[in-house]
């Protein structure tokens, strides 16, 4: 592998001694790393719905917010479904791309109902993400919010 012959590399080629003592510490830790994480590294290029080069990459990214961009009416792809739900959106955006995948998604049994039951899981699933942004957004107002309910007099002291 390439990244195991550059890290041999460096290692013969960095001097152990002087200024560059600090620098040979790093490769040791780096090789060190590398032989315990190995495995795990570079693993993306094994899979062949992985694009190779960041063009492939960056062009189905942009090609998926633009298409949520258009579904969702926004300017942004930020504080929405995609934020909260990430892979799965990509996933089904990617499953979207499929030439057949409109009879697949359509379903015959579809009803308003249905619907109904899929986006309260979906407000379910979003709400833990809505309420972390909300808390770092609007932090004096939960502040305060939360002062009064603990400075309110308890009513059990009143019985």
């Amino acid at each position: 592998m390439r990244f195991d012959a550059y890290l041999e590399q460096l290692a013969t080629n960095t001097t152990r001694i002087g200024l560059a003592a600090p620098t040979s510490v790093f490769i040791e830790t780096l090789i060190a790393r590398s032989s315990r994480y190995g495995a795990h590294l570079f693993v993306c290029f094994d899979d062949a719905r992985i694009p190779s080069t960041t063009n492939g990459l960056e062009r189905f990214f942009g090609r998926a917010k633009g298409t949520l961009r258009r579904a969702l009416g926004a300017g942004s792809t930020t504080n929405t479904v995609v934020s909260n739900l990430g892979a799965e959106v990509l996933v089904a955006y990617r499953y979207l791309r499929r030439p057949d995948a409109l009879e697949a998604v359509r379903e015959p049994t579809a009803t308003p109902a249905a619907f109904s039951v899929a986006r309260a899981k979906l407000a379910e699933d979003e709400a833990p993400g809505i309420r972390r942004r909300s808390l770092v957004r609007f932090f004096k107002q939960h502040l305060q919010r939360l002062r009064q309910t603990w400075n309110r007099p308890s009513q059990d002291a009143d019985a």
